[in-house]
């Protein structure tokens, strides 16, 4: 009985009316990222790819590594007016690169470099979609404060509607002053219905991006409007410069598709550094197992392959057996390969590592005058942001005279209304300048690699 009442409520806890009921709530957006991240598995295993591929890379040294071969043959010679003969043998050898002018060693490099930075990548991108969260949380919120803002222009328009309508009875307005506040009026509200429409929009959209189910409850107590903070990035805009240049993987990646390029070209024509390897082998023959009658051979091989117009390869080999050595080997080849476009060849790697040099500049030009225009745009934000403030409290006092004037019958309704229309749009554009310099801000970061929050705490210790 016990565990037919635990099954059932395990059902109706996991049942999709269950789940919907849900209720979350966010204090900040970093409450939200650490959400969103908790539920995103593509975020999770690009991670581990990432994680994987810097292992891979670390421990992906079987270039310097000796190779095995092992062979097993029997051979059976059937011959006319003589016996037949049987053989057997095993053969192991090992080959081993001794040296190739650091060429191994450089991909080696290439590729480990290659993979940390494809890692930072996977951070950025990381910073990126945790940006992305935070733009919309901001947004939904944003989009709160307006629907208020709205909501609260509509309800004293309202007050006003009714009193004008009354004064039209009683003879004191005029019917087409009574029309064209209703005009207005009916406008007002069908632009706080549609930021109502545009509020479910968004709340959907935010969902949908931190996978939250659509019918869970949402719930935002973030003060961020209010408590927003002015920072002026401008008088530092050098060092965050520097910063970014040093931190930045894109402008570290062209470095190092630069640096790989010219070793590149530097060792495809140092035609004197040859490349060494050794063979050594044991082979064991007889007729019938176990196998006897061990040899062993030795081989050193030096190839000149850098050498295109004339590739050059030495060798020099014995073989032996337990008592003394059997035979001793040299040989040499070179062959003659015709390469009538070997000059183009050259001329074209170095306007290719010329290419990439030029594109290393410009991409560091194009990040610096991203931070530039950045910085400019962010603190020009924060000026409109103090415009606003400093224009709503003149505006605020402005209505209370027009209040009292419309009161008194020296203003008429549709112009106090158009005053409180003009104070909405300017609260709402204050929100959006917060919203935007707030994004801004994010966007060096993650162009710095910095966590969010850092990069004022990083300036301001060169105030010190």
């Amino acid at each position: 009985m016990i565990k037919i009442i635990s099954f059932a409520l395990l059902i109706f806890i996991y049942s999709p009316e269950f789940l919907c009921s849900q209720t979350v709530e966010f204090n900040n957006p970093y409450e939200a990222v650490n959400f969103a991240l908790q539920n995103s598995q593509i975020h999770m295993l690009q991670r581990q790819r990432s994680l994987q591929n810097m292992r891979v890379a670390k421990y992906g040294v079987q270039d310097f590594l000796p190779t095995f071969n092992f062979t097993i043959s029997e051979t059976d010679s059937i011959m006319l007016l003589a016996g037949d003969s049987r053989t057997k043998s095993f053969q192991a050898t090992i080959n081993q690169e001794l040296f190739d002018g650091g060429k191994r060693k450089i991909a080696y490099d290439i590729n480990r470099i290659g993979s940390i930075y494809a890692y930072h990548d996977y951070e950025s991108s990381l910073m990126e979609y945790r940006s992305q969260v935070i733009d919309l949380y901001y947004q939904y919120i944003m989009q709160k404060q307006m629907v208020s803002l709205k909501e609260d222009l509509v309800s004293i328009a309202k007050n006003q509607l009714d009193i004008i309508q009354k004064e039209v009875e009683i003879g004191i307005t005029l019917e087409t002053d009574y029309l064209e506040y209703l005009i207005s009026y009916i406008r007002l509200e069908n632009d706080r219905d549609q930021a109502k429409r545009d509020l479910i929009t968004l709340e959907r959209r935010f969902k949908i991006f931190i996978d939250l189910d659509y019918e869970a409850q949402l719930i935002i107590t973030d003060n961020y409007y209010r408590e927003f903070t002015y920072f002026y990035f401008e008088p530092y805009i050098n060092y965050i410069w520097t910063m970014i240049r040093n931190a930045n993987v894109e402008i570290k990646k062209q470095y190092l598709s630069l640096e790989f390029a010219r070793k590149q070209i530097d060792y495809s024509r140092r035609w004197y550094v040859p490349s060494l390897s050794v063979q050594g082998g044991v082979t064991f023959s007889g007729e019938a197992y176990p196998l006897t009658e061990p040899k062993y051979s030795l081989r050193l091989t030096i190839d000149f392959s850098n050498a295109g117009l004339l590739p050059v390869s030495l060798s020099n080999g014995y073989n032996f057996d337990r008592d003394h050595l059997q035979s001793v080997s040299n040989s040499a080849s070179a062959r003659v390969v015709p390469q009538p476009t070997y000059g183009i060849q050259r001329k074209q790697a170095d306007i290719s590592l010329l290419e990439t040099n030029i594109q290393r500049i410009q991409t560091e030009r194009d990040i610096h005058e991203a931070v530039h225009d950045l910085i400019i745009s962010h603190d020009n934000t924060l000026r409109y942001i103090d415009m606003a403030e400093r224009t709503i409290v003149v505006m605020e006092r402005r209505l209370e005279f027009s209040r009292l004037e419309v009161e008194q019958g020296e203003k008429k309704h549709i112009d106090y209304l158009n005053e409180l229309i003009n104070m909405t749009q300017i609260k709402i554009s204050l929100l959006e300048y917060q919203t935007q310099a707030s994004s801004h801000e994010r966007s060096l970061e993650i162009l710095a690699g910095f966590p969010f929050g850092d990069l004022r705490n990083e300036c301001s210790k060169q105030d010190l």
